[in-house]
């Protein structure tokens, strides 16, 4: 055999590796592709029944945002007189501290 049909050969044998590289590589990104479809389509049938389920609860949560709503209000005013509680119960414990 002459170098031209070693040439040859090699580059077929080339030309053949790389087509079955280049399908082996996309044959893994189909195969990919196709879980990533499935995981997704999992993830929209367990999102579906998640809305479906907590659809109900929108009536029964702005109430609750409501209650809350006045609750914060009432707690701020509690915090407003804790905190002056603490300063005077604090004035007042500088005072008897220092007629010690």
């Amino acid at each position: 055999m002459d170098a031209y049909h070693w040439l040859l050969y090699l580059t077929l044998l080339y030309v053949v590796v790389l087509v079955v590289a280049l399908a082996g590589g996309l044959i893994a990104i189909a195969r990919a592709l196709m879980i990533t479809r499935r995981n997704l389509a999992d993830i929209k049938a367990g999102l579906l029944q998640v809305e479906s389920q907590t659809k109900p609860l929108g009536g029964s949560l702005q109430a609750v945002n409501a209650a809350l709503a006045q609750t914060s209000g009432g707690l701020l005013a509690l915090l407003d007189l804790l905190n002056e509680a603490d300063s005077s119960l604090g004035r007042l414990a500088s005072k008897l501290l220092v007629g010690r």
